[in-house]
């Protein structure tokens, strides 16, 4: 386990996500009449740096993981033909060269004029560009009996993070924007749409969270005996810290909203809050594909 491999698989999943996520609230959050030409091409660039992030981040983490296998220096695994080797006879590497050819067509798509139609389509890609990331991960390493379980429940966990918490920083700007423009109205409709989709979606965080601990943990003595189990524990607590915060704004703040503005700035506080949590259950997240499975031990 290295700091270098540490941070390139944690800028690669926030930049995933964050992707994934700014489609979600384009789509699913944000009143279409706020949406201009201008509003609508500073998106895409930003989809773009994104998708960027992801591949300088990606790159990073597949030359650390080069480095690892070959036993040579960073340097000395810096060589054209053991790249291409891996590449293309490595399932890793092959999933890898599949993600980059997503990840370029969805950079292309976002030059294009930002009609509705293509962000659905952009999301899609997203949406497949994001869950790919489970094939890189210990799903993508299980047996050939629980791999398609494993694989379908991990893609799941990390499209629906997208969505919340990592969705929130999308939302916060949304949020900030609207009510630095005096529009109420709109704020109370995102907070209302923003609030039914983090519900939905924090179910299916626990039940697919709860799946890849089976495979992955196994027992409860396995949880808090191995490295990766304690390390679990934390994510599981970050989480549920989050999860708290997120049920303290829609039972107390949202519904005081109507007749008290005032309860919006507390409401965003929390937000903040929740996305700085997001952050710590990223890195998290990029420790533990570092560690051996709590079931292997």
């Amino acid at each position: 386990m290295t700091a270098i491999l540490i941070l390139a698989r944690a800028l690669h999943f926030g930049s995933c996500l964050l992707l994934l996520s700014i489609f979600a609230v384009r789509l699913l959050i944000e009143p279409p009449a706020e949406i201009d030409a201008s509003r609508a091409r500073r998106q895409a660039r930003l989809c773009q740096a994104c998708l960027v992030v992801a591949a300088g981040s990606g790159f990073l983490w597949l030359w650390e993981a080069i480095a690892g296998m070959s036993g040579a220096s960073m340097m000395e695994s810096l060589s054209p033909p053991l790249f291409q080797m891996v590449l293309t006879q490595t399932p890793p590497g092959q999933v890898w060269l599949v993600r980059s050819a997503i990840g370029a067509l969805l950079f292309i798509l976002l030059f294009f004029p930002p009609h509705r139609w293509l962000w659905i389509i952009g999301a899609l890609v997203a949406a497949a560009f994001t869950a790919s990331i489970a094939w890189l991960g210990h799903a993508g390493a299980g047996d050939d009996a629980q791999r398609p379980f494993m694989l379908a429940a991990d893609s799941l966990h990390l499209c629906a993070a997208a969505l919340w918490p990592v969705g929130l920083i999308p939302f916060a700007f949304l949020l900030r924007r609207q009510l630095n423009a005096r529009a109420l109205p709109a704020a109370h409709t995102s907070v209302r749409r923003f609030s039914a989709l983090s519900l939905l979606t924090v179910s299916l965080l626990a039940a697919t969270g709860l799946i890849n601990a089976w495979f992955l943990v196994g027992t409860l003595h396995a949880l808090v005996t191995s490295a990766y189990g304690r390390l679990l524990i934390i994510k599981i607590t970050l989480f549920a810290i989050a999860v708290s915060l997120g049920a303290c704004n829609l039972l107390v703040h949202k519904p005081r909203l109507d007749t008290a503005p005032a309860a919006m700035p507390a409401m965003t506080r929390k937000v903040w809050i929740e996305i700085a949590l997001a952050t710590l259950i990223i890195l998290v997240v990029a420790i533990l594909g570092t560690l051996p499975p709590a079931i292997a031990n």
